[in-house]
């Protein structure tokens, strides 16, 4: 399983944010319970770690992203992957 992220640059300033403190919270958040980035540049992407409970894990924190305006207004991106396929998340964003 993995989750992928990118943000709008553009966006992130005209909120007042630098993007490298974008991907740095977002890098925090999934640092907390151990998923390693192993992607980064545009596209962040954290991996699970092979635990029965990284799925409810890792969709604690994406549904946590989801309820957060600022989170909403700057990500260009976010596409889950499992061995079922691929899932973009955003577009689902109104369902969280």
């Amino acid at each position: 399983m993995n989750v992928k992220f990118s943000f709008d640059k553009a966006i992130a300033e005209r909120r007042g944010f630098m993007l490298e403190d974008v991907h740095q919270t977002i890098k925090n958040l999934f640092a907390a319970p151990g998923f390693p980035c192993v992607s980064e540049g545009d596209v962040l992407s954290f991996t699970d770690k092979g635990h029965g409970d990284d799925f409810a894990v890792m969709w604690d924190i994406i549904l946590s992203l989801l309820r957060s305006d600022w989170f909403l207004d700057c990500a260009a991106s976010c596409v889950w992957q499992d061995e079922d396929g691929e899932e973009d998340i955003l577009s689902q964003a109104g369902k969280a």
